[in-house]
């Protein structure tokens, strides 16, 4: 699909805002995500953690499209969430796998595994949370005082 559909909204409340996004898993949708998200940041005045949010979310979209969507049907969802306000920014990718992501041992020769030592690296906090059923998971990260950054 050339330009799979990409549901977003933001929104701006008095204390926090939000970007939220709903898209098929492929590798096309993820530089639209990857777009949009950055718009909003910069919007909202979040420009100097705009590079470091976008690469965050990029590593865990991409995980979950490759990994976390991998053996489920076709047009199965990615749900990306990303709540700010002046003392933290939290960001949420989920995905229909309750399999936990592995981290990669690092090696300089390889030029994949290195997403969540990344994420890790930029991150002031991040985690996996498991739906109790089994029928997927987010994985999410938190980045204190983004505006001051």
């Amino acid at each position: 699909m050339n330009n799979p559909p990409l549901d977003s909204v933001s929104t701006r409340g008095a204390n926090e805002s939000q970007f939220k996004a709903s898209f098929p898993a492929e590798r096309e949708a993820i530089s639209r995500v990857r777009r949009q998200l950055r718009a909003r940041l910069e919007e909202d005045g979040l420009a100097g953690v705009a590079n470091d949010v976008v690469l965050i979310c990029t590593e865990l979209v991409t995980n979950a499209v490759l990994h976390g969507c991998l053996g489920f049907p076709p047009g199965i969802t990615v749900q990306v969430t990303v709540v700010w306000s002046d003392v933290q920014l939290r960001l949420d990718v989920r995905d229909p796998s309750g399999a936990r992501p592995k981290e990669r041992e690092f090696s300089a020769s390889r030029t994949s595994g290195r997403g969540l030592r990344l994420v890790d690296e930029l991150s002031d906090r991040w985690g996996v949370e498991t739906d109790p059923s089994g029928s997927g998971k987010t994985v999410w990260t938190e980045l204190d005082a983004p505006r001051r950054r």
